[in-house]
């Protein structure tokens, strides 16, 4: 079959590679008909976390059961379903939790388990035109519809990227009417933004970057956008604050000049906001610590791995940051990190999307066949030509 392999840094290319098939008897053999790809790929696509060269990448697989193992009870091949990235076994403790990204089955010894994903489990990634789906009935989700209908990009979306959108506000905690800063402006900044508003009752919503696609796209969404080249984005927002208010409701309110919750959609390779060029894996963290008010709370989505050989600093390349302890805790912040857990939210948003009550399809900016990914993640890693986020077609 084909599939996309990484080659080495910024160096991947559509090879043919061991077709995927049943290995045991609660697998199933997943036809992909989209894939996307998502902006984990590429610290991988950069070199980073670990990825290795022979790798199958992608994790965001959406297509038609082909075969199924004989244990499979809950689908059946012709059955239509998305696979979320974090691959879980359904009865571990973690998984009767809830807690299906720190599954402690799928990849014995750690918590947690992807598709094309290096350090976590070994399984190959899903940009490619069959994936194999291990404990099948805990990880397929069945949708309605045919293969290219108007959902396609919707439903490929629940495998990872508007979960995690949502997962993020849920650990920043917003609620009916908070003030919600993102930085970052991808997929997951967008989604997370998407979220807040329509789905968490945010007030209003600040997305920070520099590519003027993405900030276009966070301001189609309902979102405030704000070009952190034009100055301090925490300052920028800080003013906006002070002129959306006017006058303090309560007594002493107006003390309150920045966000009630923030959230980092950017992770460890974050830039210096004057040369962004250059890597400052502490700066959204400082800023946030900063902007967020006294007993607000902040969610960490963006992906710190537990070393990192290529960081800027030791402390970087140790899997460790310079953060701001004593602001966040004179404020009484409440942290909320990590990867999400698909399965909590997948279902319910699989049924608003099928209600039409949600089309986070919205983001997506390019569908494209697997023969031109390579050049699809050069795009992509250099933020150009509107590729904001990409859907594979490996059938095209």
């Amino acid at each position: 079959m084909r599939a996309l392999t990484l080659m080495g840094p910024r160096q991947v290319a559509v090879e043919a590679v061991a077709d995927a098939e049943v290995e045991a008897a609660t697998d199933a053999l997943l036809r992909v008909t989209s894939s996307a790809i998502c902006g984990t790929d590429l610290h991988f696509y950069d070199g980073r976390m670990g990825a290795e060269p022979g790798m199958v990448i992608g994790h965001e697989p959406l297509g038609v059961v082909e075969e199924i193992g004989s244990a499979v009870t809950s689908v059946r091949p012709g059955d239509r379903v998305v696979v979320p990235t974090h691959i879980c076994c359904g009865f571990c403790p973690s998984c009767v939790h809830g807690y299906s990204g720190a599954c402690l089955t799928t990849n014995p010894g750690k918590a947690g388990a992807a598709y094309g994903y290096p350090g976590m489990g070994g399984y190959r990634g899903a940009q490619a035109e069959f994936v194999r789906v291990p404990f099948a009935d805990a990880n397929c989700l069945r949708l309605p519809g045919e293969p290219g209908d108007e959902y396609e990009h919707d439903f490929v979306l629940l495998a990872d990227a508007l979960p995690t959108g949502y997962h993020a506000t849920v650990l920043a905690g917003v609620r009916p009417g908070d003030s919600v800063a993102i930085y970052g402006a991808g997929a997951i900044g967008l989604l997370t933004a998407y979220c807040a508003l329509r789905l968490r009752g945010a007030a209003v919503v600040y997305v920070v970057d520099r590519v003027p696609d993405r900030l276009d796209k966070a301001g189609e969404l309902g979102a405030v956008p704000v070009d952190y080249t034009a100055g301090d984005p925490a300052g920028q927002i800080i003013e906006q604050q002070r002129r959306r208010r006017g006058g303090a409701a309560w007594r002493g309110e107006d003390a309150l000049g920045g966000v009630s919750c923030a959230i980092d959609a950017v992770g460890f390779q974050a830039r210096t906001f004057g040369d962004p060029a250059r890597e400052d894996p502490r700066r959204v963290i400082h800023d946030l610590a900063r902007l967020v008010n006294p007993t607000g709370r902040l969610g960490i989505i963006g992906v710190f791995p537990a070393e990192d050989p290529s960081g800027v600093d030791g402390l970087e390349r140790e899997g460790r940051l310079d953060v701001p302890w004593g602001k966040l805790f004179a404020k009484g912040v409440t942290i909320g990190m990590g990867r999400d857990h698909d399965k909590r939210y997948n279902d319910f948003l699989r049924d608003l999307i099928a209600a039409g009550r949600i089309r986070p399809s919205e983001i997506v900016s390019h569908r494209l066949p697997l023969a031109d990914a390579p050049d699809a993640f050069r795009r992509f890693d250099e933020r150009r030509d509107g590729y904001l986020k990409i859907v594979i077609d490996p059938a095209a």
